[in-house]
Order: C-alpha cells, then structure tokens, then sequence
C-alpha cells in the first residue's frame, strides 16, 4: 500500500510503500477514504509526543474509511460498512477505560503516534474503536468530525460542562476554536469569540458567535471583561497553543469559572495561585475525546445543528502530506484532508 511516514523527529513527511496489514482475530482492516491534518500531526513532527515513538511511523488519527476485511471474532460489522476511526485503544480491563475515559489512560496506544496511522490506504483497528454513522456522511466531513469537532464538544460537555444561559470565551478561532463557536451556541451559551484574525473573527460570527474581540487590538482580556461586566466569563475555551494565551485564559476567567486548556504547548506559563483560588476558578485539560464524542458530532451534523464546510476546503492528495501540513503551519486553512 502506498503511506506517508515520518522518519523522524523534525524530518519532512516521506512517501513509502508497505505491505498492506492483514487482520489478526479481533482486528479490522479499514480502507482509509479521507484522513485530517491537524495541530496533532505538527507536535509530532517537533517531538511533542516524546523519545517512544515508532520512528519511522505513518502519521494520522482523524481519519474515516470503509471496513475492507474481518479478522476472526469481529461482530457487528460487515465489508463496506463506512466507519468512522477512534484513534485509542487500551489494554483489556483498562480501570481509565472502564470508567469510560480511555483518553487518559496512562497505558493508551494511539494510532497515528505509537503506532502507525491513517496517512495510508490501510490500517488495522480493533472493532470498538470503529463507529458506524447512522446514515452516509462525505468522508472528508466524517473524518473532520473525529477529532476537530469532537475534541472542543469533549472540553465543553465533558470537562467544562458547558450549561445554558452562561457565557462561552473561545480563545482562538481555528480548526478547534471555530467549533468550538459553534457548539457553544448549541448548547445555549452566549459565545465571545477572540482571534487575530479579521477573517477569523467573521467566520465566528458566521458560526453563531454573540461577539468578538480582535486580540491584535489592545488587551484582549480587558476586552472580555468589558463584555462581562467586568467580572469574566463562565468558561473560557483555549484552542491555541501558547503559553501566552494559556495565561491570557486564566486571566480571563470570571468568579466560579472554568478555563478548559485544549491547545497543546510545551512552554511553561505563569500563574499566581492567589489568582485562582480568589475566583475558585478551575484551570481544567482537556484531552482529546471519547468515542462518544464522535457519536455526539456525527448526529449534530446529521440534525444540522453543525456546519463543516469550513475544515473541508483544503482536500489533497496523499502524496502532498508535506504542503498540506504546510498549509496548516501557515494558517492558510483550518484543516487539511488528505484523500488516498
């Protein structure tokens, strides 16, 4: 099969052949239809994910296909059934995973990262970490919805539990933050949305967002208090990955609030713990998703409440891995897909 690997850390994508996988009992062989770029595939290229990576592994985690071959002991799923890809598994009996938390299980295997992943036409999953949409879904958006849409609605739902009738700080407005907007208004908050970016910050209003803030324009923090009665927000959403907008986000946070950190960064950021504990603010990670998360995605777009046209307009070819993370280093898209 062709695939895209990474020989190493710091090393462009490379085109290379493997054999095709075949399935072992309990695995599933997926033919990969469309698989995203994302920030994730970048902190790996840097060495984000640390000195145990498979060395050259194929990238990818955000991917959606169509099972292509059964192991022995697989049910509920047939040849041609399209599904969409959970990236993690965890060894059997996994206590995380019981309590329905695999994604901070300290023993995950993540496809993509530990082993190889779906910047190929194939790769092998076990069956629970397939998800059938209930109807077709554009492979493109399918694979969009596991991780760029499903990775804010697990920070909101999940960690920050997100109620109706408080107010939503996004803190960046791209591939992550842009969602974010829109679930926010899904799930009845009121949305200020702050970015650099013009563009950006139209597309939030697009998305639902009640107000912006331009963060090129002055403090950006004094700008959200201003819109909160000077007080802060309820949550406050971090989708960028920097120190400065981390310590911008705890800066933010109004009495009782939550920040849900979901931008990755290795730097360090300064806080005062009087900061925190004089609001009672939660300074929250969030990581990842869940399986239900994808579910949850899905059947938002599915009902309308989503749009993703946004993350699909830089569709390529598997043989441009290289520019389509370039892309995304730039800024010039959302998301890119990658198409084999």
């Amino acid at each position: 099969m062709r695939a895209i690997e990474l020989p190493e850390v710091g090393a462009p994508l490379r085109a290379t052949r493997r054999e095709a996988p075949e399935p072992g009992p309990g695995e599933v062989r997926v033919r990969i239809d469309a698989c995203g770029v994302c920030g994730s595939d970048v902190f790996l290229q840097k060495g984000g994910f640390g000195d145990k990576v498979p060395y050259p592994v194929i990238p990818g985690h955000e991917a959606a296909g169509v099972v292509d071959a059964l192991g022995d002991a697989v049910d509920g799923l047939a040849a041609g059934d399209q599904v969409a890809l959970y990236y993690i598994t965890t060894p059997p009996g996994d206590p995380w995973a019981a309590r329905g938390r695999p994604n901070i299980s300290p023993a995950v295997t993540r496809m993509g990262v530990d082993v190889d992943g779906a910047f190929a036409e194939y790769v092998l999953r076990p069956p629970e970490a397939l998800i059938k949409p209930p109807a077709p879904v554009p492979p493109a958006v399918l694979a969009v919805l596991t991780d760029a849409v499903a990775t804010p609605l697990h920070g909101l739902k999940r960690v920050a539990r997100l109620a109706a009738g408080e107010t939503l700080v996004v803190l960046g407005v791209g591939g992550l933050g842009s969602n974010a907007v829109q679930l926010g208004k899904a799930f009845g908050a009121r949305v200020i949305a702050v970015t650099r970016s013009e563009a950006k910050l139209r597309l939030a209003r697009e998305l639902g967002a009640d107000e912006t803030v331009a963060a090129q324009d002055g403090d950006p923090v004094a700008a959200v208090k201003g819109l909160t009665d000077g007080h802060g927000p309820d949550v406050v959403v971090q989708c960028v990955g920097s120190a400065a907008a981390d310590e911008q986000a705890i800066a933010m946070g109004g009495p009782g609030g939550r920040v849900v950190l979901i931008g990755s960064s290795l730097d360090h950021f300064r806080a005062r713990a009087v900061d925190i504990l004089w609001r009672e603010l939660a300074v929250l990670g969030s990581r990842g998703f869940v399986p239900d998360d994808i579910r949850d995605a899905i059947d938002l777009l599915l009902d309308g409440t989503l749009t993703v046209n946004h993350l699909v307009e830089g569709v390529r070819p598997l043989a441009e891995a290289n520019e389509a993370l370039e892309d995304l280093k730039a800024g010039r898209v959302f998301r890119s897909v990658l198409v084999p």
